[in-house]
């Protein structure tokens, strides 16, 4: 018995055995400390420790065939001799053999994987990547978070805002369903799938802009144009000043006090978290009144008295400017960078910047308070709007970026394809692809369709395309112009100019515009009667007029409207339209705390009101032929119609009430509807058929199917790695 152990002993099997178990082990503890420092996957690990135990019977079965040991009768003999094999296997048994012990450890090992590794010290690092994805630049691990379809930001035209908390685990960010509000919501970037909805916010005045208080026990945004906040872990909203209006602009909060922009004079103010009275910044009481200016995104320098901010000359364009420093204390100011906007300090010592819709840097340094190096891009295509300074971007203290690839959408304004679609929402032609366009309006022969058209700088214009012939006429070229709508009898078209009121020009471009009515408010024009009555709205909050142009009242100057009164407060989708026939008016109202739509007898407004909507109403339009009304329930995917009924005629003939079935849907396709760009369709009572604008990418095969716009944010691990690279060449 001794002598067999000891030959065990010194066999080549048991000398494998304790040394590879050893290794094995060794390297597994290895692979588990040092693989998840690099932010490898978890199935790489996996992988080679797999490798390695299908590598143990491999290893035996070699040993062991190859077995050699010297012989009894050379022991007794005293004298050595060569070493001979143990024994001897055929090698076709010695293939089988070690085939069917890689199959059953292999399978013993596949059976054990799952328990081998802290799947944890993986999955939370991966939480921030998708592999498939990921690559490394400049020595920076790069990944992805996906946000899913996170809609459109009416008037910003932009998919979200984002927030990072200063440790870079906490992300916030805004999405959009088309009814007038946003949702914000917060996910746990240390675990995989774990956000929570924390608030859900008005629009109207702006919205959104989100960053963490200094303590991240706060969420402050924009709701309704009011400076607000909530609790990372919910709660109600609690509103700062509801007095104040906010520009739309990023803002800044520390030491318990807030410093926004004015939307009254484009100052920065501060005020205090609690409330209170708003304070002018030092620096803001040495401006010349005769040069106003725009601040806009105040962002604080980390532990310092100074704050960055954007200082544009233009009102309508508070995005593009200088990037100045602000000193709190003693209100001096400093240009610091020439034609870009919303900075952000980095406490490695650099400048973050938006040029182009491009993301730079520039050293900084924070003694001097002066720019120390060249400014270089160092991301290309970030979403952005440039006449606001919006760009998806947040960094984390410690160098964790973030930012959603795109372009400046301020310059590409209403984007969307134009098409002919069934009731079903099956689709049938395209009229226009991507096109910058808004305010569709069906001729009252449905032979054209007059629309607005944006350039790259964002000015407008009146076309007109003609579908009989497919082609594209232009009827105005002041770039100022907006808004279509036809006359009665179809042979001018009246539209809105920004700074001169409401102008008409003749359909077939033969005439020169003339002003219909005069003003300097924001005039828009809504619809035109047989009878000669012109609806618009003017000023904001808006309000509906009529004007009667049947006779020679006077010069524009001299016209006179009639205020009619549909609601306290008409929301920015009201959405005015009249009937075929004249008699009466749709609208949109928000005095039940719901966009919803409404009828009342026109021009006599005062003979009753009906609400044609259920569960939320926008944009609504009358079929020409039939008892119809369209409108979107409360969501620009969704397009609904409601049949009535008229009845209780007066002595004119005229009917004075109106009687609504029961809403449905009549299928859902994704348009571009907001505030900014309604009416986004027309109905062809000779056709049958929709003519919409809808969002670029539509899914044309598929009956009422939309490709769903994809937020992919993209996750630089530490973009101080690249700053620092970029270091050295600035210094040369």
């Amino acid at each position: 018995m001794t002598s067999k152990w000891e030959r065990f002993k010194q066999s080549n099997i048991a000398k494998i055995v304790i040394a590879y178990s050893l290794v094995v082990w060794v390297l597994i503890q290895l692979i588990e400390a040092v693989l998840p420092t690099f932010e490898t996957p978890l199935w790489v690990a996996q992988t080679l420790t797999f490798l390695l135990i299908l590598g143990f019977p491999i290893a035996l079965l070699v040993g062991w065939a190859y077995e050699a040991l010297p012989t009894n009768a050379s022991r007794s003999e005293g004298h050595s001799s060569a070493p001979q094999l143990v024994q001897s296997t055929p090698k076709k048994t010695l293939v089988l053999v070690g085939i069917g012990s890689c199959i059953t450890i292999g399978l013993f090992g596949f059976y054990l994987m799952p328990f081998i590794f802290d799947q944890s010290g993986f999955e939370n690092r991966q939480a921030l990547q998708s592999p498939s994805e990921s690559n490394v630049r400049a020595g920076s691990f790069r990944s992805s978070v996906m946000l899913g379809h996170t809609g459109i930001r009416g008037l910003h035209n932009t998919r979200t805002d984002i927030a990072v908390s200063s440790d870079g685990l906490k992300l916030a960010y805004t999405l959009s369903d088309g009814t007038g509000t946003q949702k914000v919501r917060i996910r746990d970037l240390t675990q995989v799938n774990q956000e929570r909805e924390v608030a859900t916010l008005e629009t109207v005045g702006g919205s959104g802009l989100l960053f963490f208080s200094e303590d991240e026990d706060w969420l402050h945004f924009i709701a309704g144009g009011t400076l607000a906040r909530i609790r990372i872990e919910g709660g109600s909203i609690q509103y700062i000043d509801q007095g104040i209006q906010v520009l739309r602009s990023g803002f800044t909060s520390f030491e318990e006090k807030v410093i926004f922009s004015n939307a009254t004079d484009g100052k920065l103010y501060e005020i205090s978290v609690a409330g209170g009275e708003p304070k002018l910044l030092e620096s803001m009481g040495e401006l010349s009144s005769e040069e106003p200016r725009w601040f806009t995104w105040p962002r604080r320098l980390a532990g310092s008295q100074h704050i960055l901010t954007t200082s544009a000359s233009s009102e309508t364009v508070t995005g593009n400017g200088n990037i100045e420093i602000h000193d709190l204390e003693t209100g001096e100011i400093r240009s610091l960078i020439q034609n870009a906007s919303n900075a952000t300090y980095l406490e490695a010592g650099f400048i973050l910047f938006v040029r182009d819709s491009d993301l730079w840097a520039v050293p900084f340094d924070l003694e001097s308070l002066e720019t120390i190096g060249s400014e270089t891009p160092i991301i290309e295509g970030i979403e952005s709007n440039g006449s606001y300074g919006h760009a998806a971007y947040a960094v984390s203290s410690d160098g964790k970026l973030f930012y959603l690839p795109g372009e400046d959408v301020g310059t590409t304004l209403n984007m969307g394809q134009m098409t002919w679609v069934d009731r079903t929402g099956k689709f049938i032609s395209t009229v226009m692809e991507q096109e910058s366009i808004a305010h569709l309006k069906l001729s009252p022969t449905e032979d054209q369709v007059a629309f607005t058209r944006y350039d790259n700088t964002g000015s407008s214009d009146i076309f007109v395309w003609d579908f009989d012939r497919n082609t594209l006429g232009r009827l105005t070229f002041e770039g100022q112009s907006s808004r279509p709508i036809w006359s009665a009898d179809g042979s001018n078209i009246f539209y809105s100019h920004s700074n001169e009121g409401i102008k008409s020009v003749a359909a077939n471009g033969t005439d020169l515009p003339e002003t219909i009515f005069a003003s300097t408010e924001r005039t828009e024009a809504w619809a035109h009667t047989s009878s000669g009555l012109l609806v618009f709205d003017k000023g904001s909050p808006p309000q509906i007029y009529v004007l009667g142009l049947a006779e020679d009242i006077g010069t524009p100057q001299e016209r006179q409207a009639t205020e009619l009164d549909l609601a306290p407060t008409l929301p920015l989708y009201h959405g005015v339209d009249i009937s075929p026939d004249g008699n009466w008016i749709s609208y949109v109202s928000m005095e039940t705390g719901q966009n919803q739509v409404y009828v009342r007898p026109f021009p006599n407004i005062d003979g009753g009101k009906w609400q044609a909507s259920t569960d939320g109403g926008l944009n609504p339009i009358w079929n020409r032929t039939e008892s119809e009304l369209f409108f979107f329930n409360g969501n620009r995917r969704q397009q609904w119609v409601v049949n009535y009924e008229v009845a209780q005629f007066d002595r004119e003939s005229k009917p004075n009430f109106i009687n609504f079935g029961p809403p449905r849907q009549m299928f859902a396709r994704d348009t571009t509807l907001s505030p900014a760009t309604q009416p986004v369709w027309g109905y062809s009572s000779s056709r049958g058929n929709f003519l919409l604008i809808e969002q670029p990418g539509t899914v044309r095969e598929a009956d009422d199917a939309v490709l769903a716009r994809q937020t992919n944010l993209v996750v630089v691990d530490d973009i101080n790695l690249e700053l620092k690279s970029l270091t050295r060449r600035f210094a040369n």
